[in-house]
C-alpha cells in the first residue's frame, strides 16, 4: 500500500512538472499550449530514457521521429479534407507526397503548390504535415507536392536543400503530367521548410531553362544562423521554439551526428562567427538589427550588438571549419546579395518565436530590392503554431491559414 501511494504521489507530482510550463502572455488558448507543452515534455522525457539504452544524437532523433512524426497520414487525416486524393511518386530520386483536388484533370489546367515542412530539417515530415497540405489542396483547388527532403544529421548541408530544388525542378519542368500550370506554381513551408522555399525560390529564378514560381509562402521561416542575438533571441529564448533547439538544429545541420554540448553553446551564445564579420558590410546590410522595428527592440529587452563583444578561441575555430557554409545563400537565403526579381512573398511572423525577426529582416531585404511583398505579423502566435495537428489545432493557427489561402487564392 506505502508503495502504490508513493507511486502515484511520484505520478502525480512528474505530470505537474509536464505542465509547468511559462506561457507567453499574448498566447490564447492557454491551456491547450500547456498540454502542446507538456506533450513535447513527455517525448523529449522518454528519447532521453530510450538513449539510455541506446545512445547517441541519431538514436534520440530517431525515437523522437517514431513517436510524433508520420504515423499520422493517410486515413486518420483524411477528415480534413476527405475528397483530395493522396499519391506517392518520385521526382528526380527524391520521393513526394501529391495531393490531387476533385477537379484535378478536368478541361482546365490548376494551380500547383510545392510544401516544404518544417522540423528543423531533423524532426517533421510528410505524414506528419498530410493534414495540413491535404487542406492547401482543398482551399486551393490545387496539385499539392510535398516534397520529403532527406533530414539531419543522416544527411548535412547541403542535402535538404538539394533534395528540394531537384524535385521542385522536376515538377515545374514536368507539370502538365499532373494538370497543373506551370506558370501557376507557388512554393511554401514553415520554419525549416520556410528556409528551403526561400532559397530554392532563389535557385529556380536563377535557371532561365525553369519556370519561375508565382508566389513564396514562407510562414515563420528560418532564413539565417550566424546571429542568435537578434532583439527575438533575446526576447523569447524560452518558448515553445527555444534558442537552445535552434543551436541543436543549427549544430545538425552543420556537422551531423559530430556535435558536442561546446558546438551548441558556442552557437547558442553567438559565439561562431568573427569580430570581422560582425563589422562587416554583410553583416550590416543582410542582419542589421535596425531592419527589426523600433517598437520590436524595446530597451527592457534588448541589448543591442556591442563592438566590445568578443569571440571565444573556440569560437574562432568553429568560425573558420564553418564559415564557407553559413556564408553560403544557399545556408542562410538572407545572405543573397540580388534579391530582385524574386517571386511575390508573403511572409508570416510571430511574437513568441525566436525565429520572429529571421522573418522580418528577410522581407526588409526583398522589399529593398523591389519585390512586392506582404507581411503579416501575428502577436498572439507562437513558433509551430501554423500546424500542430492533429490533435492540437489551435484557433490562431486556423486564422493564419485562412488568412494565407486568402491571399494566395486570387494570385495563383
Amino acid at each position: 500500500m506505502y508503495w502504490t501511494r508513493f507511486i502515484a504521489l511520484l505520478s502525480v507530482l512528474y505530470v505537474a512538472s509536464l505542465f509547468n510550463v511559462q506561457v507567453p502572455k499574448n498566447v490564447n488558448e492557454k491551456f491547450k499550449y500547456r498540454m502542446l507543452c507538456a506533450s513535447r515534455k513527455f517525448v523529449g522525457h522518454a528519447c532521453s530514457i530510450h538513449g539510455l539504452l541506446y545512445p547517441g544524437v541519431l538514436s534520440y532523433i530517431q525515437c523522437r521521429r517514431s513517436l510524433v512524426g508520420g504515423r499520422h497520414e493517410g486515413s486518420s487525416s483524411e477528415s480534413f479534407a476527405p475528397t483530395v486524393k493522396l499519391r506517392r511518386e518520385s521526382f528526380d530520386g527524391v520521393k513526394v507526397n501529391i495531393y490531387l483536388p476533385p477537379s484535378v484533370g478536368q478541361s482546365d489546367l490548376l494551380p500547383g503548390f510545392i510544401y516544404l515542412h518544417g522540423g528543423g530539417l531533423a524532426l517533421g515530415d510528410v505524414g506528419s504535415y498530410d493534414g495540413m497540405t491535404r487542406q492547401i489542396s482543398e482551399q486551393l483547388n490545387a496539385v499539392v507536392i510535398s516534397i520529403a527532403y532527406r533530414r539531419t544529421p543522416e544527411n548535412i548541408f547541403p542535402v535538404p536543400y538539394e533534395d528540394s530544388l531537384r524535385a521542385a525542378r522536376w515538377f515545374l519542368q514536368n507539370s502538365d503530367q499532373y494538370g497543373v500550370d506551370p506558370r501557376r506554381v507557388a512554393i511554401g513551408g514553415d520554419s525549416a521548410g520556410g528556409y528551403l522555399s526561400a532559397v530554392v525560390s532563389q535557385a529556380i529564378h536563377d535557371e532561365a531553362e525553369t519556370p519561375d514560381f508565382r508566389l513564396q509562402v514562407l510562414i515563420y521561416p528560418w532564413t539565417q544562423m550566424l546571429d542568435f542575438k537578434t532583439p527575438s533571441y533575446q526576447q523569447h529564448p524560452d518558448d515553445y521554439l527555444t534558442t537552445g533547439a535552434m543551436a541543436w538544429f543549427t549544430a545538425l545541420h552543420l556537422f551531423g551526428e559530430n556535435i558536442s554540448p561546446q558546438i551548441m553553446n558556442t552557437l547558442a551564445t553567438n559565439n561562431h562567427t568573427s569580430d570581422e564579420f560582425r563589422n562587416s558590410a554583410t553583416y550590416r546590410e543582410a542582419l542589421s538589427h535596425s531592419l527589426v522595428p523600433t517598437d520590436m527592440r524595446p530597451p527592457a529587452t534588448y541589448t543591442p550588438p556591442s563592438k566590445g563583444d568578443t569571440v571565444s578561441e573556440f569560437g574562432v575555430h568553429l568560425w573558420a571549419e564553418s564559415k564557407d557554409i553559413l556564408m553560403d545563400p544557399t545556408a542562410c537565403p538572407i545572405l543573397r546579395a540580388d534579391m530582385s526579381g524574386l517571386p511575390t512573398a508573403y511572409i508570416v511572423t510571430v511574437e513568441a518565436d525566436p525565429l520572429r525577426d529571421d522573418g522580418i529582416m528577410y522581407a526588409k531585404r526583398l522589399e529593398q530590392a523591389g519585390v512586392d511583398v506582404t507581411w503579416r505579423h501575428y502577436e498572439s502566435g507562437f513558433h509551430g503554431i501554423w500546424w500542430t495537428g492533429p490533435w492540437f489545432i489551435f484557433e490562431d493557427g486556423r486564422k493564419i491559414f485562412r488568412n494565407m489561402i486568402e491571399f494566395v487564392k486570387p494570385r495563383l
